[in-house]
């Protein structure tokens, strides 16, 4: 009887002793991360388009395939690949759409030089009615010259 209370005691000291450690592990949990994949995590979350609420980031997005997204990211830096192959996956899984910052190509030329192109419109038409307004004010200037003389 003395022994089962002695072995019951050592357990019991044993528990407590590892319980600050056991309750560490389970605060990480399943899914976290070392801390150097943590920041390229959240980087990456960051950056990558939830493609049911569109202008929310999958770090910020409650949406399922979201959640997904942020699984895969995870899973993907665990086996080692580099941010720009993740964000390759995405864009080869979901399209231009999954980044904010799409790439300069074909497809997205007037996204990124259209804002010019209707600047240098804009300053066209702006040149050329200035330039139409001064020819009309010389030329009412010149017919009142000459209706004076």
């Amino acid at each position: 009887m003395w022994r089962a209370g002695m072995v019951f005691v050592a357990v019991a000291m044993f528990l407590s002793m590892a319980s600050p450690s056991l309750a560490v592990a389970a605060a990480k949990g399943p899914h976290s991360l070392p801390p150097e994949l943590q920041a390229r995590y959240q980087q990456l979350t960051g950056e990558l388009r939830c493609p049911v609420c569109q202008n929310e980031t999958i770090a910020v997005s409650q949406s399922r395939i979201a959640a997904d997204l942020r699984r895969i990211v995870r899973e993907r830096l665990l086996a080692g690949d580099s941010n720009w192959q993740i964000r390759d996956y995405m864009i080869s899984r979901y399209g231009l759409f999954a980044v904010y910052d799409p790439p300069v190509v074909a497809s997205t030329w007037l996204l990124w030089f259209g804002p010019l192109i209707l600047l240098a419109i804009a300053a066209a038409v702006a040149f050329a009615a200035l330039r139409r307004r001064r020819r009309l004010l010389a030329s009412s200037d010149d017919a009142e010259r000459v209706s004076r003389s």
